[in-house]
This record gives C-alpha cells, sequence and structure tokens, in this order.
C-alpha cells in the first residue's frame, strides 16, 4: 500500500492479528517478522479497514491504535453447502468404518493444527470425562495433518491415558465427507484460544450440530449464547460444558435449534451489503459507470478516465495488452462461453471408449446447447488454445468457408471443462489454466479413472508418470473434477487427501453417468462378410460375450483359461472376444490366434463397428466383464439394453450400475470364475439369474444435462 499515491483511496480486508499478539508461535523467523510487521505498518496508508468480525476491529483499534471510524465490520459466512442431511444407515456404515469410529462422537474440525488451537486442553477435557461418557462417545479430530503433528496428537492422548480408539483423527476430509461428519457429531467443541472469525463454528450450525466453544476472541459473537461458551484456559471448565451437552438433552436440543437460526443471520449478500456501503463512504461521487458494449465513445473514456501520474508513453505491446484486458472484461454477446477442449479427436478419432465420450457429449452439447451459453470446441495447438471449426464443421456435415480455426479470445465468466483426456499436452498448458483460473475462468476435467496411478503395473512403462503429472497438474489449476462414477469421484477424493495440491482449497469431486443410447454415440458402420455364419454360430450354441480392448486390466486371461476348464468337462458353449489387441499382452495374443477352439468355440473379433457390435449382442446369451478396474462398465449397460444377463466381477463400480441385476463373482484364478460361469449356467435352467434389463441407464442427452449441473 505504500506504492499507492495521494488521492488514491485504499480499503484493505482485515482478518485478524493473531501473528501480531503470538510472534513466539508465528514470526520465530527473522525475514517473515520483518514482512508482516511492513505490512501491518502499511495499514496506516488504507483510508478503509473491513474486518471480519467485531474481535478483529476492537484488535485493531486497542494494538495498532487505529482510528475506530477508520474500521467498519463486514463479518462473514458458509457456502451453502453446510446444512443438515439425511445420511442413510448405509451410509453412516461406510464413514464409521472407513474411519475407525465405533461410538457416537464429540467433534473438532480445528482449520489448522498450530497451537492456538488448543488440542492440549481439550484432549484433558476429555480424559475427565466420567468413564460411562467416554465409553459411549470418541473425541473425533478432523482436519489436513503431517505426521509431525499426528505424532503430537497422539503423544497427547498417550499422556492423558486414553485408549488408542478413544481419539480419532481423520486427516483431511474432502467437504462433502465434512458435511456428514457435522451431522454425524452428537456435540460439535471448539477450543480455540485465538481466531478471526471462526468458520467452523458456523459451519456445525449450520448442518444441525449442538456447538459449544470458547469465551474469548470472535468465537462467542459467532455462537451467539452465552451459555454455549466456556473458558478454553479450563480443561475442568471444558469437561463440565461438554458433560452438561452429552447428558442434557433438553440443553443440546436448545443448542441445536439455536445454532441453526444463528447460523441463518450470517449470509455473504449481507458481507457485500456492508462491504458496498463502506466503500461507498470513500467516494461519494463516482463517475457514471461504463456502458457495456464498449465502442469507440467508451474506450475514449476509458482511457482518460485512467490518469496516469507520469509522462509515460506507452508501448505497442502495452496498448494489446490494454485492449486484451477490455475484451476479457467486456464480454460478449452471450453471458459466457463454454469451452469444450477436444485437443485429441481433432487431430484423430482412436474410436477408443474415451474417444466415443467425447463424441457424445460433443454432439450433445452442439445440438443442445445450454440456455444463454455459446458452445465453443477448442483445441490446444501446441502454442495456443484454438477454436474448432474447421473439425466442427466436418463432425456436423455444417460447411462454412468462414470455418477458420481462430485463436480464442477467454472473457470473464467463461467456463472451460476438458471433455478429452489430454495427459500429453499437461507440461504446455498447465500456466496458461494456473493464468486462466487467476482471471476467474472456471475450469472442469472429466476423470474417466486413475487406474493409471493405482496399478501403474497394467500399462507400459512410463504411462503412469505421464498420467500422474495430469492428475496432479488438474488438482491444482481445476475449479472442479468431474467423474463418470461416483466410484471414481471416491477414489479421487481419496487421493487429493494423501496428494493434496499447492492450493489454500482443494477442487470439488462431483460425479456424473455416461449414456448409453448407441444412435447418438456416432456408431461406427460396416459388416464384414463372415457376419452371418459368425452370428449363425453364435446364436446356435449358448456365447458368452466380452467386450474391451485386449490389456492386463481386462481379465482376458482369465476369462480364457476358465473356458478352458468349462469346455474340458464337456460343456459346450462358445466364448466371444471383441476387442482389438492392446499392450503387454503379447503372449495372450500369441495364445489367442493359436488357439484350438478359434472359430470353433473361441471367436475373436477385432476392432469391429458398432453396427456390428449390436448384432453380435443380440446373437449372445450373456456377458461376462472380468476386468479387475474399470472407470465406468458401459459394456454392462450395453447388456442391459439387449435384455443380456452380466457375469461381473464384483467391483465398486460395477455395483454402483448394475446394482442387483448382475451375477458377481470374486477371485482372480480361473478355477473362481469357471465356478461362477457353471453355477451361472445352473441358475439359468431355473429360470433364476438376475434380470439386467433392469439396470437404469440414461440417454447421452441426459448424461449431458448431468454433467451440465455440475458446471453452471
Amino acid at each position: 500500500m505504500n506504492a499507492f499515491k495521494a488521492g488514491i483511496c485504499t480499503a484493505v480486508i482485515l482478518y485478524d492479528l493473531i501473528p501480531f499478539l503470538n510472534p513466539a508461535d508465528y514470526l520465530q523467523d527473522i525475514p517473515q517478522r520483518d514482512s508482516y510487521f511492513r505490512k501491518l505498518q502499511s495499514l496506516n496508508n488504507a483510508e478503509l479497514l473491513l474486518s471480519i468480525s467485531q474481535s478483529s476491529l476492537r484488535e485493531a483499534t486497542k494494538e495498532l491504535k487505529l482510528n475506530p471510524k477508520q474500521i467498519v465490520n463486514i463479518s462473514a459466512a458458509i457456502d451453502e453447502g453446510f446444512h443438515p442431511v439425511n445420511l442413510t444407515p448405509e451410509r453412516i456404515a461406510t464413514l464409521r468404518n472407513a474411519y475407525g469410529i465405533n461410538r457416537k462422537i464429540v467433534l473438532y474440525a480445528p482449520g489448522g493444527f498450530d497451537p492456538r488451537k488448543n488440542f492440549e486442553k481439550l484432549i484433558r477435557a476429555y480424559a475427565l470425562l466420567k468413564p460411562s461418557l467416554r465409553l459411549d462417545y470418541q473425541l473425533v479430530i478432523i482436519g489436513n495433518i503431517d505426521k509431525e503433528r499426528y505424532h503430537h496428537l497422539s503423544k497427547l492422548a498417550k499422556h492423558a491415558k486414553l485408549q488408542k480408539d478413544e481419539l480419532v483423527i481423520t486427516g483431511y476430509l474432502h467437504e462433502t465427507e465434512l458435511v456428514e461428519f457435522y451431522n454425524l457429531a452428537t456435540l460439535f467443541v471448539f477450543p480455540s484460544t485465538h481466531e478471526g472469525f471462526g468458520l467452523p463454528v458456523l459451519e456445525a450450525m449450520a448442518c444441525g450440530a449442538a456447538v459449544i466453544g470458547s469465551n474469548i476472541s470472535s468465537i462467542p459473537e459467532v455462537i451467539g449464547l452465552p451459555e454455549a461458551l466456556f473458558d478454553p484456559a479450563s480443561e475442568n471448565d471444558i469437561a463440565e460444558k461438554i458433560t452438561r451437552v452429552l447428558e442434557d438433552d433438553a440443553f443440546r436440543n436448545k443448542l441445536i435449534t439455536h445454532g441453526l437460526k444463528q447460523a441463518k443471520s450470517f449470509s455473504w449478500d449481507e458481507c457485500g451489503k456492508r462491504a458496498i456501503n463502506a466503500l461507498e463512504t470513500l467516494a461519494p461521487t463516482l463517475k457514471k459507470a461504463l456502458p457495456i458494449s464498449i465502442g469507440t465513445e467508451a474506450i475514449a473514456e476509458l482511457t482518460q478516465s485512467i490518469s496516469l501520474n507520469h509522462t509515460y508513453t506507452p508501448t505497442d505491446a502495452d496498448l494489446v495488452r490494454v485492449a486484451d484486458c477490455i475484451a476479457f472484461n467486456s464480454g460478449r454477446k452471450t453471458p459466457k462461453q463454454l469451452f469444450l477442449d477436444i485437443s485429441v479427436i481433432v487431430h484423430g478419432d482412436a474410436k477408443s471408449g474415451i474417444q466415443r465420450v467425447v463424441r457424445s457429449l460433443l454432439q450433445e452439447f452442439i445440438l443442445y446447447p445450454p440456455a444463454d451459453t455459446e458452445v465453443r470446441p477448442i483445441y490446444f495447438d501446441e502454442k495456443r488454445y484454438k477454436y474448432a471449426n474447421e473439425f466442427i464443421a466436418k463432425f456436423t456435415g455444417v460447411k462454412s468457408p468462414a470455418a477458420t480455426d481462430d485463436v480464442v479470445d477467454f472473457c470473464q465468466d467463461d467456463i472451460y471443462l476438458a471433455i478429452d483426456l489430454n495427459a500429453h499436452l499437461t507440461a504446455a498448458v498447465h500456466d496458461f489454466h494456473l493464468r486462466l483460473q487467476y482471471l476467474g475462468i472456471k475450469l472442469y476435467f472429466i476423470v474417466y479413472d486413475i487406474l493409471l496411478i493405482q496399478h501403474p503395473e497394467w500399462w507400459p512403462q512410463g504411462t503412469s508418470v505421464i498420467f500422474e503429472a495430469w492428475l496432479r497438474s488438474i488438482s491444482e489449476v481445476s475449479t472442479g473434477l468431474i467423474c463418470i462414477s461416483e466410484s471414481v469421484a471416491d477414489e479421487v477424493r481419496a487421493w487429493l487427501t494423501l496428494n493434496p495440491p499447492n492450493r489454500l482449497s482443494l477442487p470439488k469431486v462431483s460425479s456424473f453417468h455416461l449414456g448409453a443410447d448407441v444412435v447418438n454415440s456416432l456408431p461406427s458402420k460396416g459388416i464384414p462378410s463372415n457376419a452371418g455364419v459368425i452370428l449363425a454360430a453364435l446364436s446356435a450354441t449358448p456365447s458368452f460375450l466380452t467386450v474391451g480392448t485386449i490389456e492386463p486390466r481386462k481379465g482376458h486371461a482369465q476369462t480364457l483359461a476358465a473356458f478352458e476348464i468349462i469346455w474340458a468337462q464337456g460343456i459346450n458353449v462358445n466364448l466371444v472376444i471383441v476387442g482389438k489387441g492392446g499392450w503387454l499382452v503379447d503372449k495372450l495374443i500369441d495364445r489367442l490366434k493359436q488357439h484350438p477352439e478359434l472359430n470353433k468355440r473361441l471367436f475373436w473379433l477385432e476392432g469391429i463397428s458398432d453396427e456390428y457390435l449390436e448384432l453380435i449382442y443380440a446373437a449372445s446369451t450373456c456377458l461376462i466383464s472380468a476386468s479387475e478396474g474399470e472407470g465406468f462398465g458401459l459394456p454392462l449397460i450395453e447388456a442391459a439394453q439387449h435384455k443380456k444377463p452380466i457375469i461381473a466381477r464384483d467391483l465398486a463400480v460395477f455395483r454402483e450400475i448394475a446394482g442387483e441385476h448382475a451375477y458377481y463373482f470374486s477371485g482372480f484364478a480361473a478355477d473362481d470364475l469357471a465356478r461362477a460361469i457353471s453355477a451361472w449356467i445352473a441358475l439359468s435352467a431355473s429360470n433364476n439369474i438376475p434380470r439386467s434389463d433392469l439396470i437404469p441407464y440414461l440417454t447421452w442427452k441426459q448424461s449431458s444435462l448431468q454433467l451440465l449441473s455440475k458446471i453452471l
């Protein structure tokens, strides 16, 4: 703020003076201390301070000797995602099992692990509870904690003579799970000795938790109920208040009712109004706002309004940067643009599963664009992003002589969505994505799976390194990661917990389901000349179908070995493998090509069209999905559409897609699958197999709408 000239009004948001008031804990590093005190000194140059609590306001007037009239408390608020939720018994059991919780919960989400969070007093207070309460309640602490602090808390618990299961430290939780824990908690305790505001207190109250907290700094004004406060310096006082809440149902219900009401008194809308009112006092006579449409007169007015206190003559480069800023801030005719990054398919359609999704979503977005949004497919050409006009002209069949690939103009309120997997571009686009993030453009990425990180042995050496670099990059720059199943979303959240990106808060992780209507996925065409012979052979004998590229994770080797066992038992069935040969499976490919049952009871159909696959499904008896890892499992949906029963490996994602409408097997040995197939054949004979046609699925239009709901 020392850089501002006289006459320039400056307002500064004041969060707290915690380092200033606790220098031993926060300002041991001399350069850091000097920098901090220079910032405090510069506050004297500001005309207005916007504090986030009355407590911060009092600290500024008392400790910095600032004029109270110079400070306005605008308060703070929380996201609308914090609210009461109804958790199913199954979800509650999942959370408890995941974090080793077997009793009711006394919860603390400190928002950090520095000394002022007062863990020692809380743990000692819990230790003072009567044995019957400790048998009924576990102390659960939530937060992103490193090993050193984890061991410190464990040591505190040991010194307090707590049993190993009495203190649970969850580590980082995604916001969704945090909300669930707030809702699960019988009591939320906040013993911090110093806060600027105390967001966790407000979050817990908004979720319907009974909340008690310290009687100092900003916490009393957030809680707003003297009965709910305690002395954070006294473990006895903390223990007594905890005991009262846990034993007095009427008091606990009073805290819950009060908390829900109190939480509604804080809103970002109100914070904004207070800030605007305070800022308007700095500029009682404002110039008329510029018109939204930027014309010659408006630009002239804008130029005149930017008064520079020197005689510097701008260069052409300076003028280009100013023009870019005007273009970025002025926007376009539509409120926003939705950029669809198709940087892979624009150079060639590999006909892979991901490319099929890209084609399908692209078509839906073009045919049914969101209201007041212009859909613009784009691609990266190794230097910059360009509009994919030429590709779209070919894709839609609508030719236009003006369809040239111009450089993309990003504007405020635009949204970027990567529907292609562009891992190979990570190094080239990362810094640019960071710039877009900085400018306020929302960036979303579809995550198909993270199997490359979970099982790098399933891919050629080095492939996982490229993928991990991409995942780390999008975790740092994205507004949200949108997974193709909730199973993948859970895996991504777990990965983020162990590998937090370099940012203040984690990206939002959500999920949607893929569509399954083949007609709207732009199916490939073509039926080979021998199709009639093969279809007749499949129709004449019970035929088990497996669909997918032949690669290590897909379970083809186990499936083939299982059928060799079944054939040896004299059971006459066909095995149909649809899929191109992939990587790291050379021995299996040779085995297939030289197999004595090839084109007799073993059929391998490489790279067939979607049109031919439809006929293969119709002629087959049952789908086998023995894959050891998937992001979604589209063949299960395809089988359901053809009313073909399913034998599937017992994977979480397959359970998510098929529910109880598939026959599941476990184990990786040939005998495991052979027994499952034999058992299924017996059930089929008695008409007692699960019905796949009851599996719910989406059209691509429904899928695209579900995806849009995550970004708009």
